[in-house]
């Protein structure tokens, strides 16, 4: 996979992620909930974290944006440290590998 393969890879993860948070907001009121709107409803804390560390990892890889000009997030909601640097090995790996096969 090439850098730009995976960059739009992801940018479309990104957007699929926002369309079911976005539908998933819509449910959260018990008069607005139907078929359409219970699974991303069901899910909506989990995408929401998923975004907001792939938007940052995303960020930080992809255009060397310092994290302080991504968020600045209250003392108590900072984003897990752990988790951004699983997501960066595993895209890092991603394009390790698909240089290995190049060469």
């Amino acid at each position: 996979m090439t850098y730009k393969e995976l960059k739009n890879r992801i940018k479309e993860e990104q957007k699929s992620l926002a369309r079911a948070i976005r539908n998933g907001k819509s449910g959260r009121k018990p008069t607005n909930r139907c078929n359409d709107n219970m699974g991303d409803w069901n899910t909506l804390e989990s995408n929401q974290h998923t975004f907001r560390h792939q938007h940052i990892a995303y960020c930080k890889m992809f255009n060397g944006t310092p994290y302080h000009a991504i968020e600045q997030p209250r003392d108590n909601n900072k984003p897990s440290k752990y988790y951004l640097e699983q997501l960066q090995n595993k895209w890092e790996e991603e394009l390790d590998e698909a240089l290995r096969n190049c060469a």
